[in-house]
Formats: structure tokens, sequence, C-alpha cells
């Protein structure tokens, strides 16, 4: 692998890491966030868990007091739903 690769390779581990998204933006409530529930489905700054996103968006751990603002939620769908007006 040329080292072109492995340098595009690094920068997008560090581009798609939460855990270092929120290192390079501490002050960031969502970014917090998602570096937290990151690290709760193993993620660590050197390493992303494969299908965390996934794992984040099917979370059961309702007593958790960041579960209702977990990212990569589904959206929910407004069909069948009424909307005053």
């Amino acid at each position: 692998m040329s080292e072109f690769n492995v340098n595009s390779i690094v920068l997008t581990l560090v581009e798609n890491n939460p855990v270092r998204q929120f290192a390079a933006n501490p002050n960031s409530r969502v970014a917090a966030i998602k570096a937290k529930c990151a690290e709760c489905m193993g993620c660590t700054p050197d390493h992303m868990e494969r299908g965390f996103r996934a794992s984040i968006s099917e979370c059961s751990s309702d007593s958790c007091s960041l579960h209702r603002f977990r990212p990569y939620q589904r959206e929910k769908s407004l069909e069948g739903q009424k909307i005053a007006i």
C-alpha cells in the first residue's frame, strides 16, 4: 500500500470517528453525544467498531439518559399521524 493510501485511510478514520471529532470540538453537545454513544458501542479514538452507527440506532438501553438524544435514529414517519391545522 502506498504512503498516499495509508494517509488517506488515516484521515478518513479521523474525520469519521465521533470520539476524535469530539476531541477536536469539545464544546459541541452533538459531538459529545455521538462520542459517548460510540464509546458505549466499543469505539475508541484509534478504533471504530464495525457497524457502530446501526448499533446506536438500534440501542435498547432505555435507562441511559442519552437514549432519546442518540444519533443515527431513523426518521419517524409522519404518515398516518394527524396534524392539527
